[in-house]
Parts: structure tokens; C-alpha cells; sequence
């Protein structure tokens, strides 16, 4: 079963999102754990599922739609893993780069989802962004990054991974494993906070999926994410709620009292520190205008009032008796945020004498003293045929750029 599921895509039960397609990839162990809650949950019954691994014990056991066994030593084909190797994690999932091409092809989005800072998903992502770019698929990036209390090579790996992929990923949300200090007691086992992580991040995945398939009403779509994110580096939190008629007289407020509790919403705090907002209220048929103005409302005046929100409504035939409230909120690294250009002095007014007041005095002349000229520092850059193509970076630097444009070395051209 497992072999057949590996070397064929030809039997996916494809479900549709709108008029299209959606896979989500669970790439390395957190993915996987994370496609297991999705296909526990009937919420989820119409997403396509692949699992992506270098450890064939973990995929044999998966109840993904379609796996892809990617082995790290694929002369021996052991499948035991990369012992948390990234260069294995990236030449095993690199080497299936035909076969994840075969199993995308065809779907209007793609969702890839899994934990930053080991093996496997580390150094995989590069090549799914990759992939997904070349097919023309939208994708979005759901990724997690270490508990503090981890080893500082998984976090500063996940730190080197985000840079690297950024440039050529549409759209990555990541979400701190950290947040969930904000909901779980201190007490709280280690083995039941990697769950909660595994179960909240399939109920995000849900929630965004779900935003992306439905008709809009308000204008809540992809292009909505690359708005807000717009190849920026931020830290992101989502909180996602649903609510039921069954569950009483206002489920949009009980739906949006859900989202608010979120744990990788991070509460208030995280809230506090925004800069941007995405508010989705998402129904059925029967959703109202006065439920959906009056939730809307609510879910604003809980946020901020200095940052940007993006208020979004979504109907589909299939949420029907149901909402769905979803918030993704984003805090801009300092890197990330537009510093204001440099501003002249300001030059003292000429003084005017009685005999000359009709006369226009301009502020300043070309020969004033008063005058500071700001350098803005601007450099043009010229890629030349490698501009249409995917970025080469390395520790932050452009290698598709001469050497001496990007460390702005002056050539003595002899005059």
C-alpha cells in the first residue's frame, strides 16, 4: 500500500477548493504528525494529503492520501532518517524533485506544513518553494519554529532556513512554538505540548485552506497574504474558531471568542505588538449581514488601533450551518520596516527689508550656504539573464550580483 501510494499520484481523490485544487504537504515528522490530525478531523475530509519523509518506519504508519518515501542515502535506500542533517534533508528531498513535480501538478494551491529546526523539513522547503514556483502553484508555507528550550543549532537552523526561503516563497507564516506558553500550564508534559503543536497547527491549516477555498463577499484571497507580507520578515500569529448552530443563539461571537483563545494567536500581548491583520469571518448560505457587520466590528475593536487590518468575508456552499472565524496577525521584523528617507535642514528664511517686501524670496538659492545635501546612498543593480530567475543567496548576499556592485567596491577605470 505504501509503495503504491509512493510511486503514483494517479489515484488522489483530488477535492476542489473553489474552482480548483488543494494539497497539503506534510514534510518531515512534525508534517506528518500534523496530517494525522487533519485526517482525524472531518472538518478536513476535503483536502489531499501528501507526506514527504526520509524515515520510511514514520510514513509507513501515516494515513496520508500519497507519500513520498525520500530516502537520505538513496544508494542504500535505509529510509532511517537524516539524523537531523539538513545538507542529507535537502539532497533526499532534492532527489525526489521529479516525483514531488508528478504529485503538485495539477492542484490550484499548495499548502506545505512541518517543523523548522531538524533534518528533513529544514532543508526540504527550498526545494517544495522551488517546485511549486516552476509549476505555477500558489503555495503557502505554515511552518513552526523551535521552543526556546531547545538546542540553539535547531533554532538558529530554522533562523538560516526562514532567510533562504523568503526570497522565493509566495507566502510563509510562521508561528513560534513558544506561543503556546500563553495557553498550556508550566506543568504541562513535553510529549503533550509537541501535540498541541501538531493539533493546532492542522486546525490552521484548516482555517486557512478553508479562507482560500469559499467565495468572497469581502475581498479576503492570496493575494490578500501577499499584501500584508510582501516578502517581509515577521513573526506571525493565527488564531482560527468555529462555532455551530447546535451551539447557540450567536455562534459568530462564540466563533470569534474561539479564535481568541487560539494558543498560536499568543494572546493579548501578541496582539498588542502587531503591525497587520487579516480578519476572516467565513459561513455558509445562511450567513447574515447583520451577523457578519456586527462580528466584523467585534473583531476589530479587540485589535490594536495604530495597525493595518484586512477585513475579509467568505461564503461556501459546504460551511453551511457553520462559521468560521480567522484571524493571522504579523509583527514585521525591525530589518523588515520602511525607514523614513533623510531629511534637508531646513535653511533660514532671507531677511527682508521694507523697501524690497513685494519682491518673491525663494527660500533658498543654488548658491546658499544653508543647504545640506543628503547622499541617499541608492545603487542600481544589474543581474543581467539571471533577473527572471530565482535569487542565489548565501549569509544574506545576492550571488546572481558582481561581486563589486553588492560590496560596493570602487574600480579605478585610469581617469
Amino acid at each position: 500500500m505504501m509503495e503504491q501510494n509512493a510511486n503514483t499520484s494517479a489515484g488522489l481523490s483530488r477535492a476542489p477548493i473553489g474552482s480548483g485544487k488543494a494539497l497539503v504537504v506534510g514534510l518531515g515528522g512534525c508534517g506528518i504528525r500534523i496530517i494525522e490530525y487533519l485526517h482525524a478531523d472531518p472538518r478536513a475530509k476535503w483536502l489531499v494529503t501528501l507526506a514527504v519523509d526520509t524515515d520510511g518506519g514514520v510514513l509507513a504508519g501515516t494515513h496520508a492520501d500519497a507519500v513520498i518515501n525520500a530516502s537520505a542515502d538513496w544508494n542504500s535506500k535505509s529510509c532511517a532518517g537524516c539524523g537531523g542533517d539538513i545538507i542529507r534533508g535537502e539532497r533526499a528531498v532534492s532527489h525526489e524533485r521529479t516525483n514531488l513535480k508528478a504529485h503538485v501538478r495539477g492542484f490550484s494551491l499548495l499548502i506545505v506544513t512541518g517543523g523548522l529546526g531538524g533534518g528533513t523539513a529544514t532543508g526540504g522547503v527550498r526545494t517544495l518553494a522551488s517546485v511549486a514556483r516552476e509549476e505555477g502553484i500558489p503555495a503557502i508555507f505554515l511552518l513552526t519554529t523551535p521552543f526556546s528550550f531547545e538546542a540553539h543549532s535547531r533554532r538558529k537552523n530554522a533562523e538560516d532556513c526562514l532567510q533562504e526561503i523568503l526570497p522565493i516563497a509566495d507566502v510563509v507564516l510562521t508561528m513560534p512554538n513558544d506561543l503556546l506558553f500563553s495557553k498550556l500550564p508550566p506543568d504541562t508534559p513535553a510529549e503533550n505540548a509537541f501535540a498541541t503543536s501538531a493539533h493546532e497547527m492542522a486546525s490552521t491549516v484548516i482555517g486557512i485552506a478553508s479562507v482560500l477555498r469559499c467565495r468572497d463577499l469581502i475581498g479576503t484571497d492570496f493575494a490578500t497574504f501577499m499584501r500584508a507580507l510582501n516578502k517581509r520578515r515577521a513573526s506571525c500569529g493565527i488564531g482560527v474558531g468555529f462555532a455551530e448552530n447546535a451551539d447557540g443563539l450567536d455562534r459568530c461571537a462564540l466563533a470569534l471568542t474561539r479564535m481568541l483563545d487560539s494558543p498560536f494567536l499568543g494572546g493579548n500581548e501578541a496582539m498588542k505588538r502587531a503591525d497587520a491583520a487579516i480578519l476572516t469571518l467565513t459561513g455558509g448560505p445562511d450567513l447574515e449581514l447583520g451577523e457578519l457587520k456586527r462580528t466584523l466590528e467585534l473583531a476589530a475593536g479587540v485589535m490594536p488601533k495604530n495597525i493595518e487590518i484586512l477585513s475579509g468575508a467568505n461564503v461556501c456552499d459546504e460551511a453551511a450551518g457553520t462559521v468560521q472565524m480567522t484571524a493571522v496577525i504579523f509583527q514585521y521584523s525591525p530589518e523588515s520596516k520602511p525607514e523614513p528617507l533623510p531629511r534637508r535642514k531646513p535653511a533660514p528664511a532671507p531677511a527682508t527689508s521694507p523697501e524690497h517686501s513685494d519682491e518673491l524670496q525663494l527660500p533658498f538659492s543654488a548658491a546658499s550656504d544653508n543647504v545640506e545635501e543628503v547622499e541617499l546612498g541608492l545603487q542600481s543593480y544589474d543581474k543581467g539573464v539571471f533577473e527572471k530567475l530565482p535569487a542565489v543567496r548565501f549569509r544574506d548576499e545576492d550571488l546572481d550580483i558582481p561581486t563589486y556592485q553588492r560590496r560596493n567596491i570602487r574600480i579605478d577605470k585610469g581617469s
